[in-house]
């Protein structure tokens, strides 16, 4: 495969998944297996890609939740303490 300037890349392919990119990360190794645990998930990739999956839906939930306070409703944060509703 070669790249814009026609030279060829080295190392692994990339994903072919849209917006998919390759790193490089230094990851607590229990932290990880805990999550492979707790997900069930094959890989350590799909392990932090469900991750990051569930801390975005988190936001998004917290962010519904503060437009009903707004309303007037009277709500209990559920997922973290130091976040202001």
């Amino acid at each position: 495969m070669a790249d814009t300037t026609g030279r060829k890349r080295r190392g692994r392919p990339a994903s072919n998944r849209p917006g998919m990119r390759r790193k490089n990360l230094n990851v607590d190794q229990a932290k990880l297996d805990r999550l492979v645990a707790l997900l069930g998930s094959g890989t350590e990739t799909e392990v932090v890609d469900q991750a990051l999956d569930l801390l975005l839906f988190q936001e998004e939930a917290m962010a519904g939740l503060r437009k009903l306070a707004g309303r007037g409703h009277e709500i209990e944060n559920l997922f973290d303490e130091h976040l202001d509703l």
